[in-house]
């Protein structure tokens, strides 16, 4: 059964996709338009990585390098967490660190402490009741209950790309573990992890971060709830509330579960969903029924298939 779902994924269409969005400056980016090209860290992380699940050699890797590179400014630190994580990231996959890796260091680490500082305001530039539903369920500006980074990065997702990335350069010390652990800890409710209402994606990026410091939670009720939010028929929800069966989600529930030392109750489903994303231009989408392929789809796609064994 695996094996006749593997030979629905056109891997060498899926490489060709990956490829085709790589710009002049070595960076890579999904969406282009007409001649106008300005790569992302965000998207050239997912692509090196693709390329990486894929087998393949990525092109230009000096280009590549030398603009995530750039991405860091002068004294050291990042436009935000996010580049600096998804940057630093790229680079490591490329087997190279930042330009100046001691000032990355510290901006991350001040980052870290600022994250643990207004661990108790997650939402510094919204009101709070018009992000919450009736049942306390998180949602998007446009009430749609898919958060984006329109929206916000969540406080423990910043703190978990803060210390991932410190982890990354090789210099997380004791402060920055115990500022980690305070916010991640602290951010934990019901089982999973997010403030105020836990959401699969946040619970992932809280337990990746845990077990590398080695301080997971017990996880009985942890597992008990992303267990909650997994579909029979495939893919995993954003929280036991919704039915956002997105790829992120199946990723996100999938990489949780192997940190728990876990599995999924439904993994011919979830390999018969995955492998239903596929486009024809060989990247993959979001969902059954959302279209557009994009880098970080592909990304999440194909690091499920390799959670699930048929890749």
């Amino acid at each position: 059964m695996l094996a006749r779902l593997k030979a629905r994924v056109d891997l060498e269409v899926a490489a060709r996709y990956v490829l085709s969005k790589q710009g002049g400056d070595g960076g890579y980016l999904s969406f282009q338009f007409m001649d106008m090209f300005e790569s992302s860290a965000e998207d050239t992380f997912y692509a090196l990585y693709a390329l990486k699940l894929l087998g393949v050699e990525p092109p230009r890797t000096a280009e590549t390098a030398g603009f995530l590179k750039r991405l860091q400014k002068e004294d050291g630190s990042y436009s935000s967490v996010e580049v600096a994580f998804f940057s630093i990231s790229a680079l490591r996959l490329l087997g190279t660190l930042p330009r100046d890796p001691s000032g990355a260091a510290e901006y991350l680490e001040r980052a870290l402490a600022a994250s643990a500082e207004t661990a108790s305001k997650v939402f510094p530039t919204f009101e709070e009741e018009q992000l919450i539903d009736e049942k306390g369920v998180l949602k998007s500006k446009d009430a749609t209950y898919v958060l984006t980074p329109a929206d916000f990065t969540p406080l423990p997702v910043r703190a978990a790309m803060a210390t991932l990335a410190l982890h990354a350069l090789g210099k997380v010390n004791g402060e920055a573990e115990g500022l980690a652990r305070s916010v991640l800890m602290g951010s934990m409710n019901g089982g999973g992890f997010g403030v105020p209402a836990p959401s699969l994606e946040v619970t992932c990026w809280a337990l990746e971060t845990l077990s590398l410091l080695d301080s997971l939670p017990e996880a009985g009720s942890v597992e008990k709830w992303v267990l909650a939010c997994e579909n029979e028929d495939g893919g995993f929800s954003s929280n036991p509330y919704s039915r956002t069966a997105f790829v992120e989600n199946l990723f996100s529930g999938l990489r949780a579960l192997e940190i728990l030392g876990s599995k999924s109750r439904y993994p011919l489903s979830h390999a018969e969903y995955v492998t239903s994303l596929q486009n024809a231009n060989g990247g993959f989408r979001r969902s059954r029924e959302l279209g557009s392929s994009s880098l970080e789809f592909t990304y999440y796609a194909l690091r499920s298939m390799r959670l699930l064994g048929i890749l």
